[in-house]
């Protein structure tokens, strides 16, 4: 008996020897990991725009040769994210000759903002509102559109304002029939009927399916018909946009009106807004260079999975705008992802009170030990990381190359456990900007 209770205390602390060496063993390596990227980082003083350019130099000879730079955002309400687009697209501008901001919002809609920054009309927070969607009606993106038509009132070299998503036809629809009224008037009264199903704010999916897009597509074919005649009674500039206006109904209604799964309109919406990104850059023309504002899954180089444990879709493989793009101009594009440690952002969630759900204000406690953002925290509050530079390292390496849980939250918060995906940050991103505390975007 004695015998046997020897044997079993002496294989328990061989075990707790094991577990200690094996402990030890991995603070060595997470130590390695931690120097590895504090060596590489690119250690950042703030996220507010108007401060100075000095830490973000080591930027320039990173993105001299590129003509987008494409912004994800680990969540679409969190401050401290939109402040730093604000900040890069001010280094973007000043430093290094870009001219065109385009962000995940209607094409149509965003003409009105772009009309504001160029020539002051309107009211910058009713167009802000008319963007569509609540996630961009923020403080910070108002500030980002002041500041642009600051500048442009200074410089020769305007800025332009664009949308590359296609989700809603009403404002595309009128500003088609203001165009004609403008360039053909007796043409529009005929096609009155047909534009105006498209300008309809309430439209629901089963009504989508009823839409009469040959009509529109016929109205392309006029455009192109009178192309010259239009031209001489507007301009270039205009007729292209207005063609794009209708181009972008199509690209609604094949998105909603023609059925398919929620897979089928994701891969579709991805892919529409790579070719309205590259509709923009060959309007603006060839020495034109562009910032992109979206999510992290939108800019994403990779393909990614659709659904996964974390939601009700089936799961497939969307290929995402930054991957479209990336086809097209290869190594002239730069992706950069965010990620953070902790803290607050807006989002919708479901009260557990009522069941109702509610925007505002969400929390998130610091990243746990099988993330990314828990190494990240360990570099610097506020970094950026050029992913070829990091690869050098082979611990760094090891962790952009391997699958790493990273934030992953949309315009609903699904709830802490839920708000984390299974990532290589390699295949989706060039580099990566973090943040380790957040707060919530600020709505107007």
């Amino acid at each position: 008996m004695k015998k046997i209770i020897i044997i079993v205390i002496s294989a328990f602390i061989f075990i707790l020897i094991g577990i200690g060496i094996n402990n030890q063993y991995s603070k060595y390596k997470l130590n390695k990991v931690v120097q590895a990227f504090k060596t590489k980082a690119v250690n950042l003083k703030t996220v507010k725009y108007n401060s100075g350019f000095e830490d973000l130099m080591p930027l320039k000879p990173i993105l001299k040769d590129k003509r987008i730079v494409a912004m994800g955002e680990a969540t679409h309400g969190t401050k401290e994210f939109f402040q730093m687009k604000h900040r890069m697209f001010q280094l973007l501008v000043e430093k290094m000759g870009y001219n065109v901001f385009a962000m995940e919002a209607s094409q149509p809609d965003c003409m009105a903002v772009n009309d504001y920054i160029l020539n002051g009309n309107g009211d910058p927070i009713k167009l802000i509102k008319n963007l569509g969607f609540w996630t961009w009606d923020t403080k910070e993106v108002l500030d980002m559109v002041e500041w642009m038509k600051e500048y442009n009132k200074t410089h020769e070299k305007k800025i332009k304002f664009y949308g590359f998503d296609m989700q809603s036809s009403h404002t595309a629809a009128e500003n088609v029939i203001n165009y004609l009224n403008k360039v053909d008037p007796f043409y529009e009264v005929s096609v009155h009927e047909v534009l105006s199903k498209f300008n309809d704010r309430t439209l629901d999916y089963g009504v989508k399916k009823q839409l009469p897009i040959d009509g529109i597509k016929e109205i392309k074919n006029i455009f192109q018909k009178n192309k010259d005649e239009y031209i001489k009674k507007s301009s270039k500039e205009q007729y292209e946009l207005y063609m794009q206006n209708l181009n972008v109904i199509c690209e609604f209604y094949d998105m909603f009106g023609t059925g398919g799964s929620d897979f089928q309109k994701e891969t579709k919406r991805d892919k529409y807004m790579a070719e309205n990104v590259k509709w923009i850059l060959d309007h603006e023309g060839e020495d034109s260079k562009i910032m992109l504002w979206a999510h992290n899954l939108h800019v994403s180089k990779g393909i990614d999975k659709f659904g996964s444990s974390n939601s009700d879709y089936p799961e497939g493989n969307v290929k995402r705008m930054g991957s479209n793009l990336y086809d097209m101009y290869g190594n002239k594009m730069y992706v950069i992802g965010f990620e953070f440690n902790k803290g607050d952002l807006r989002a919708n969630y479901t009260n557990k009170e009522n069941g109702q759900t509610v925007n505002g204000k969400c929390t998130l406690k610091a990243a746990k030990e099988n993330s990314a953002a828990y190494i990240f925290s360990k570099v610097n509050p506020i970094f950026f990381i050029d992913f070829n530079t990091c690869k050098k390292n082979k611990y760094a390496k090891n962790i952009l190359s391997k699958p790493q849980y990273c934030h992953d939250i949309g315009a609903v918060f699904p709830g802490e456990n839920k708000s984390f995906e299974s990532e290589i940050l390699d295949l989706r991103y060039d580099g990566l900007i973090f943040v380790d505390t957040t707060s919530s975007a600020k709505p107007n």
